[in-house]
């Protein structure tokens, strides 16, 4: 059986145009209907009506689908490039191979309006400032072996979509444990180590220290020392701190768990889907010294650059965009 349409889009080839313009099309509108989507799912969760369109939904309707259309111009959300190369592969009119398209193409700069008690962006790729997250992300050339950082845990910093892929299995399974969205781990981690390219390091090989975990007094195992920075009476200081050392990535979330699990982050587990909750717990409990810790952990969980890298992997659309609302920062 062949597929000939996907919620009304015509998936057939056409007597005019070229195979690529088809091909472009129907991504796009693929990319407009999950946009609506989106936008219905947090529709249905809100509370209270509209109120520029009151209780009317008809008109609802025809505002969320012009606003989908509107999302979906220029460069839109991010996703018509994968769904693109998806259609040129399983394309059988194509007589010469497509163009490669690269999955990182960010979308336009979109300006997040700040809001009371939520940290203020500035505009944005991907949907998260890295400039205000405080995680630059060094080039391929300068990055060094850190591109493949971990060949033997299969930790892949080569790009955030792979840092993404390669943690994916260890976040769910700790996530499970607490409670919690292994989105937010995620998040957190990409936080602490710039989508796994600020890892630290000793003596040229990685710590596997994914959440920033310091090591104090009483900790007995191997530890790195690295520059770091932490926020004393609202201002950011620089220093050095020694950290956690592990020999391997699951080392890393196997610590991680223990550390959760004590009274101190009681708050923390069981917060499910909602990750903006988890995070507040963690910041309110005292994990990092960062006044905005919360939010940054929130904005990443919800920007394009993770939904993107979780579109990625088998099964997970539903879950990007179940988790929209879920992942949003609330005054």
């Amino acid at each position: 059986m062949r597929l000939t349409s996907a919620t009304g889009i015509s998936l057939e080839p056409a007597s005019t145009g070229s195979s690529h313009a088809r091909i472009e099309q129907a991504a796009r509108e693929l990319e407009t209907q999950f946009a609506h989507m989106l936008i219905k799912s947090m529709r249905s969760t809100s509370i209270g009506g509209d109120p520029m369109l009151g209780d009317n939904t008809t008109y609802r309707e025809m505002y969320d689908q012009q606003l989908a259309k509107e999302l979906g111009k220029g460069r839109g959300l991010g996703l018509a490039p994968m769904i693109m190369r998806q259609l040129e592969r399983a394309s059988p009119q194509s007589s010469t191979s497509p163009v490669p398209l690269p999955l990182s193409t960010p979308p336009a700069p979109m300006a997040l309006p700040a809001a009371n008690g939520l940290l203020p962006l500035a505009p944005t790729r991907a949907g998260v400032s890295m400039q205000a997250l405080d995680v630059p992300l060094p080039s391929a050339a300068s990055a060094g072996p850190a591109a493949a950082c971990d060949p033997e845990t299969k930790l892949d910093c080569s790009s955030p979509e792979a840092f993404v892929r390669s943690i994916w299995p260890m976040a769910q399974k700790t996530a499970a444990e607490l409670g919690v969205s292994p989105r937010a781990l995620v998040a957190q981690a990409a936080l602490e180590t710039g989508w796994g390219r600020r890892l630290a390091h000793g003596n040229g090989e990685t710590s596997h220290n994914l959440f920033g975990i310091k090591a104090g007094g009483r900790w007995n195992g191997s530890r790195v020392n690295a520059a770091t920075h932490e926020f004393v009476a609202g201002t950011r200081r620089s220093e050095r701190a020694d950290f956690r050392a592990y020999g391997s990535v699951a080392e890393s979330f196997a610590d991680y768990a223990r550390l959760l699990g004590k009274d101190r982050y009681a708050s923390a587990r069981g917060a499910g889907e909602d990750v903006h909750r988890f995070a507040s717990a963690l910041q309110q409990a005292g994990y990092a010294t960062d006044p905005s810790y919360a939010n940054k952990i929130s904005a990443i969980a919800n920007g394009s650059t993770l939904n993107r890298a979780l579109a990625m992997l088998p099964g997970a659309t539903r879950m990007v965009a179940s988790a929209a609302v879920a992942t949003t920062p609330r005054g």
